[in-house]
């Protein structure tokens, strides 16, 4: 019977049979040649040994192992001194944690081959925004469409504002952009955080994160944030007749509007608008009702008046 039966499995990139001697001496010998707060390490996992790089991780500051695309053997072993000392340089430089780790998956991990299938924010915007023009008005049922102007409203308020305020469309979504716009302040100069401003976006880049191949990087770091609105507008009350003049008056400037598709969008919106004031219905009630303006008939010949009369 072999003696090897219970010679450990070495990881890294493969296994190697009657490597580990090999390795183990590599390792003993040139270990301390890493350099001061780096360190190799190995790490056994059942009958695998794999070969890690030991360092106070970012933004954290706690120590512990992290996979560094290592063999293990003599080679894996002076591969692993020159990449701690890379990663001990760029502890000492790079002040950001979200560019320390994007570095280390580039030259510690060798992923710079992905950047090419990263999609741009133009591509990820394109598809947000063909989904929600695939979908249906959550108050009518009705599918949108990019030819109705309230739609169109809706959707630049909801996401387009958002898109708008990244600078370049034509790179991949990094945190670093994540960042900048989550966190540029409000015009009014009120505090952001908390704000629903801030929670919207939030969920945009939420939104955004989904759809990048580093989802996962930026997901992470979305994850400690917290999005909840703490502080609301105070809502305003208005006298009826307030409300009456500033409706006639916004009715007599819609027909100013030349574009007729948006006068008739003009005149839909204050009609609603003038429906929920004047009977107290919701917007849904509105669009539910079939006796606003008509009288309806039931099958049985009940006759149910207009709400108008």
């Amino acid at each position: 019977m072999s003696n090897d039966i219970n010679t450990p499995t070495v990881g890294g990139k493969g296994n190697y049979d009657g490597g580990y001697a090999r390795f183990l001496k590599a390792y003993q010998e040139f270990k301390g040649e890493c350099p001061r707060g780096v360190s190799l390490k190995i790490q056994k996992s059942g009958l695998r040994y794999n070969l890690l790089l030991q360092f106070k991780q970012p933004p954290t500051g706690k120590r512990s192992s992290k996979t560094a695309n290592l063999e293990c053997t003599p080679e894996g072993v002076i591969d692993g001194v020159k990449k701690a000392k890379l990663v001990s340089e760029a502890l000492g430089t790079i002040t950001s944690a979200s560019e320390f780790w994007d570095w280390y998956d580039k030259t510690i991990l060798g992923k710079n081959q992905i950047e090419d299938n990263l999609i741009t924010y133009r591509e990820i915007f394109q598809q947000l925004e063909d989904e929600y023009f695939a979908g249906y008005n959550r108050n009518t049922g009705r599918k949108r469409s990019r030819d109705i102007v309230s739609d169109l409203t809706s959707y630049h308020q909801s996401k387009g504002v958002y898109f708008d305020q990244f600078p370049n469309w034509d790179i991949h979504p990094t945190w670093e952009g994540f960042k900048a716009m989550l966190y540029t302040p409000l015009q009014n100069g009120e505090q952001l955080v908390g704000s629903k401003t801030f929670k919207e976006r939030y969920y945009i880049l939420k939104a955004i994160a989904k759809k990048s191949p580093n989802k996962d990087h930026l997901l992470k770091q979305l994850e400690p944030i917290n999005p909840k609105q703490t502080r609301f507008t105070v809502k305003q009350r208005i006298g009826i007749n307030a409300f009456k003049d500033w409706w006639f008056n916004t009715k007599q400037e819609a027909y100013t509007i030349r574009n007729s598709q948006h006068q008739s969008s003009r005149h839909s919106c204050l009609w609603v608008t003038g429906m929920t004031v004047m009977y107290g219905l919701r917007p849904t009630e509105i669009a539910a009702a079939v006796n606003l303006t008509k009288r309806y008939v039931t099958d049985d010949g009940v006759i149910i008046k207009a709400l108008s009369d």
